[in-house]
């Protein structure tokens, strides 16, 4: 290994894979600072999103970090820019609340690990397992040893290094099947008997390695093997081995002729080629969930129970994060991995067209996408066919969006998440995400600013989650603002938000705005046609109501209590009210805020269709 200290010049690789190295496309060196290097490796694996100052300092300190810790972080920054040749900061960027690594998906090793493995999987299904084989090798190959090995095992690092050992022993045990297909079981009893001693608790390895001895003629020591695996589990676990491994022994009992003999490898031509581009990194899992573990369990247990899971509920609520979270809980199960599919239902550009969604989801796997003008269902179908891949659909307007990619295929699951409850969506448990409570607001605060600073000023804190109304967006970008300033107390940040009139001005930072996020419910409005929704929503505001009744909306709009009704639900769909079980609904104080300056809201003239009453024979 190179150890020139010079600055890069050429394209920034970085690999993880063993100890840390960057390269410019020609030599490779590591990067000589302990600080330094585990302030690359934080950002490397966060690639393009930024890391807080706060999280930062968390992790290359503990709980102790020194007083100058924001001044040192900014001083690892800017060596770390001059190793990586970036005295312009475009690729370590600084982005409030902290920094970002700019890097393509082709400059870490770990995405091409995951790229090569998704490619392997994909071969295997095909019935290719030379290919398989071959592409899980290859992928392994990359390892230079333990990951992240010269790092200070940071939570962040010792939870990435767990996940990338799981990955990289499951594609062991991947590439191990396919060479078995292979008819490759002699070569490999070496091999599997020190596997089966490293992880003797793994038993799709006891499962190989006794299909290897079986095999190879050795049928009574792989029943032997299956004895030592379930004196194991039963001593150690309380736990008889799984259904698979016990019909495995029932097969050889029965001399099964297909076990002598592995399944010829299909030899029809492909019907997909894989493409060379990478596979986007799925989202980061948050850190950590504030007031969702039962929405997290009742989520991840829809999804494999077979159905769709569906999280609606407020602008602002943690839709996106509680499906990303649930996501990371399943990946285990979907071997193809998890796909992210933006829906874009209330972004400026507007919904994704069926298309937009047939590429997004084949770049994620790695594969090329049906030609245009492909039928919805039949493209669907042609990707996910033979894969087992989890799909989180992020901001969905309609149930027609879903609907047109036709049924959940086998073996695949859906995630999907709106501000509306998609109620014609038929196989579908729906999980409702809102305000937090006062304990779950109160930990969101101490985890971004540290118990210490949040419990000083306790009653300060109190205030500034009430004129956040509990939303986790709006809690989450006032902690974002104090964070990095650690000589602003909470109390002369929360005099701030005192006035409604400037609140949504102040609870912005980078890229998340409170503003913007309710002005996805005037958009999702207007591109309904939903005129009298946007009306009610502009003769609201200088009411100031917080609880609304359809009878009062009824005489404020002069418009028959049904119609009123509908209206108010079209802007509980739109993520602005909350519908309460006494049959009222509630206007949250950010909601009323922006309800008040309609000359702010999102041009929506374009958007909008004529002026459409709700009629109860619709």
């Amino acid at each position: 290994m190179h150890t020139s200290r010079g600055p890069l010049s050429g394209r920034l690789e970085i690999r993880l894979l063993g100890p840390v190295e960057i390269s410019d496309g020609d030599t490779w060196r590591g990067i000589g600072s302990a600080k330094q290097r585990a302030l690359l490796v934080m950002l490397a694996l966060k690639a393009n999103q930024v890391v807080s100052l706060d999280q930062l300092v968390t992790e290359l300190w503990d709980e102790n970090p020194p007083a100058s810790a924001t001044s040192l972080v900014a001083g690892y920054a800017w060596r770390l820019r001059r190793a990586l040749g970036d005295r312009a900061g475009r690729i370590l960027t600084t982005r409030s609340p902290g920094y970002r690594l700019v890097a393509p998906p082709e400059a870490l090793d770990i995405d091409e690990f995951e790229r090569l493995i998704s490619r392997a999987h994909a071969d295997l299904a095909a019935g290719q397992p030379a290919a398989a084989a071959d592409g899980f090798g290859t992928a392994l190959g990359l390892w230079r040893g333990a990951p992240l090995a010269d790092v200070r095992p940071t939570p962040m690092v010792v939870a990435e290094i767990a996940r990338l050992e799981e990955t990289r022993i499951a594609a062991v045990e991947a590439r191990i099947g396919a060479e078995l297909d292979l008819g490759r079981h002699a070569m490999l009893l070496p091999t599997l008997k020190v596997l089966v001693a490293e992880h003797p608790l793994r038993e799709r390895l006891h499962a190989h390695l006794m299909t290897a001895l079986y095999r190879d003629g050795q049928q009574a020591v792989a029943l032997g093997a299956y004895r030592d695996l379930r004196r194991l589990l039963v001593d150690e676990l309380g736990i008889e081995p799984s259904d698979t491994l016990r019909d495995l022994v029932q097969r050889m009992l029965r001399n099964d002729p297909s076990l002598r003999t592995p399944a010829p490898p299909v030899t029809l031509p492909r019907q997909r080629s894989v493409s060379t581009h990478r596979q986007p990194r799925f989202p980061v899992a948050p850190t950590k969930l504030f007031g969702r573990a039962g929405q997290l369990d009742q989520l991840v247990d829809a999804v494999r129970a077979g159905r769709l899971g569906l999280v609606h509920g407020h602008a602002g609520a943690g839709k996106t994060a509680l499906a990303i979270q649930a996501a990371h809980r399943l990946a285990g199960g979907y071997p193809d991995g998890p796909v992210f599919v933006p829906m874009g239902a209330s972004t400026p550009a507007g919904p994704a067209e069926t298309d937009d969604i047939l590429r997004t989801t084949a770049a994620a796997l790695g594969v090329p996408a049906p030609p245009p003008g492909t039928a919805p269902a039949a493209g669907w179908r042609s990707l996910l066919a033979g894969r087992r891949v989890l799909v989180v659909f992020d901001d969905v307007g309609t149930a027609g969006q879903i609907r047109a990619l036709g049924p959940l295929p086998p073996g695949c699951g859906y995630i999907a998440t709106t501000r509306s409850g998609l109620t014609t969506l038929d196989g579908t448990t729906r999980v409702l995400v809102g305000a937090l409570g006062r304990d779950e607001a109160f930990d969101m605060l101490r985890a971004h600013l540290g118990a210490d600073r949040v419990d000083a000023e306790r009653h300060a804190a109190a205030v500034l989650i009430g004129r956040c109304d509990h939303l986790p967006v709006a809690v989450r970008v006032a902690a974002a603002r104090l964070a990095p300033r650690p000589n602003w107390t909470i109390e002369s940040f929360t005099a701030r938000l005192a006035d409604p009139a400037t609140r949504l001005d102040v609870l912005v930072c980078e890229t998340m705005s409170v503003r913007e996020c309710l002005a996805g419910g005037v958009r999702l409005l207007a591109r309904r046609g939903d005129q009298l929704a946007l009306r009610a929503l502009r003769q609201l505001g200088p009411l100031d109501r917080q609880l609304v009744t359809v009878t009062g909306l009824a005489a404020l709009l002069h418009q028959p209590a049904f119609t009123a009704e509908v209206t108010v639900e079209h802007l509980v769909d739109a993520g602005l009210a909350e519908a309460l079980a006494d049959g009222r609904y509630r206007f949250s104080g950010l909601v009323r805020a922006f309800a008040r300056e309609p000359d702010r809201w999102p041009a929506t003239d374009d958007l909008t269709e004529p002026d459409r009453v709700p009629h109860p024979g619709r």
